[in-house]
């Protein structure tokens, strides 16, 4: 009788023991992994077995709130507990990007495919988008309070993205949402490091299930910058650089913690405005800008449509009172410009960080990088004036 017994006990103990190790799997599964996000602080995915739930956590400047999506395998069931969470299921088909930066992202991924819908056709250079709007593929649906919803409709893209300023009298996120339709913020411009910035290929890469093609290509992004700065680490000279212009009687200065700051910490630079811990702009007059940066080694990232010296002094003569302009220092984030007037630098350097950082060493270090031929920056050349 105890032989039946025990092989009863031992049966029992293994079922017992199947069971507790597949709940175990079951709880392992659903648990987040390790978050990939390395720079990026205004954004936070968490990834479980059958979807991702991402958190908008500084969708803009001053926001108290955040914003969650659920990114669900299509053909699975929706997860319990996110009552606020906007579900996406994926991969999407279409998608509506009303941000030029947007398209940048889903150039790399190879997903440019399913764009249906942009905001404004003058923002954007690639022929790919072009030729989409030119052969009626792609709709131009406008932004913010001008965005045209009732063409948004009818194109009836599973998920549109966009960025939010906080301002209802600014933003088109209520519309969309009040229309049922699904409404991804992106708030990239809310980071203070390019690093930071190019991250959000994560974000735009949960659409389409290529969260490991994303990681490939910011991995790869992230190697040949921290490469530029270990180049730029070792240089002993750090030049004074003042950015930005004087329009509308006041001077825009991009604040210390701002990405343009980072851009000239990292490669090497001074940068006048370096101790203020703004991470926008904020405005000065043109007296005060002159008063600190007059003496400044370098002057960069004027108007976009100064493309000379001669457009400079056109704006303002006294420009000519900066000592960079006397030696022939001012450079210009503007030398890509498709024929419509759009800017390569603002479209798509958010996914070149590195190509934008081996300009700006080119520049003010020329013998660090002296192979490396300038992409996005043109000298505007004052000793061409006559």
């Amino acid at each position: 009788m105890n032989r039946p017994i025990r092989f009863f006990s031992f049966l029992l103990s293994l079922t017992i023991a199947a069971l507790l190790l597949i709940a175990a799997v079951r709880y392992a599964a659903a648990q987040p992994t390790a978050p990939t996000v390395r720079y990026a602080t205004a954004f936070t995915i968490q990834n479980f077995d059958t979807y991702r739930l991402l958190t908008v956590t500084r969708p803009w400047r001053g926001a108290d709130r955040t914003f969650e999506y659920l990114f669900v395998k299509r053909g699975t069931p929706d997860p319990e507990g996110y009552p606020e969470a906007q579900r996406i299921e994926t991969p999407v088909s279409s998608v509506a990007s009303l941000a030029a930066t947007h398209l940048a992202f889903l150039g790399r991924l190879g997903t440019l495919d399913r764009l249906t819908a942009i905001a404004n056709p003058q923002y954007v250079s690639s022929e790919t988008v072009q030729s989409g709007i030119a052969a009626g593929t792609i709709a131009a649906v406008g932004n913010g309070p001008d965005v045209d919803l009732e063409e948004l409709l009818s194109v009836n893209p599973d998920v549109v993205t966009t960025f939010a300023m906080g301002k209802s009298t600014k933003d088109d996120y209520q519309q969309l949402l009040s229309l049922g339709m699904k409404t991804l913020i992106f708030s990239d411009y809310m980071e203070e490091t390019p690093l930071g910035r190019a991250e959000w290929i994560k974000v735009m890469a949960l659409l389409f299930d290529q969260e490991a093609e994303a990681e490939r290509i910011f991995d790869d992004i992230e190697r040949r910058y921290l490469a530029l700065t270990e180049i730029s680490a070792k240089l002993e000279v750090k030049p004074s650089v003042i950015m930005g212009f004087h329009q509308n009687g006041k001077w825009n200065v991009p604040g210390g913690n701002s990405v343009q700051a980072a851009y000239i910490r990292d490669a090497g630079g001074a940068y006048l405005w370096a101790d203020d811990g703004t991470s926008g702009r904020f405005p000065i007059s043109f007296e005060t800008a002159l008063e600190k940066g007059a003496e400044a080694d370098f002057w960069l990232d004027q108007s976009l449509s100064w493309r000379s010296a001669e457009d400079i002094l056109n704006a303002d003569p006294r420009y000519a009172g900066i000592k960079a302009f006397a030696d022939n220092r001012v450079y210009n984030n503007n030398r890509l410009v498709a024929d419509n007037g759009a800017n390569l630098y603002s479209e798509t350097g958010i996914v070149n960080p590195d190509i934008v950082l081996a300009d700006l060493i080119r520049i003010l270090h020329p013998e660090a990088l002296p192979d490396h031929d300038i992409v996005y920056y043109r000298r505007l050349d004052t000793h061409e004036l006559p």
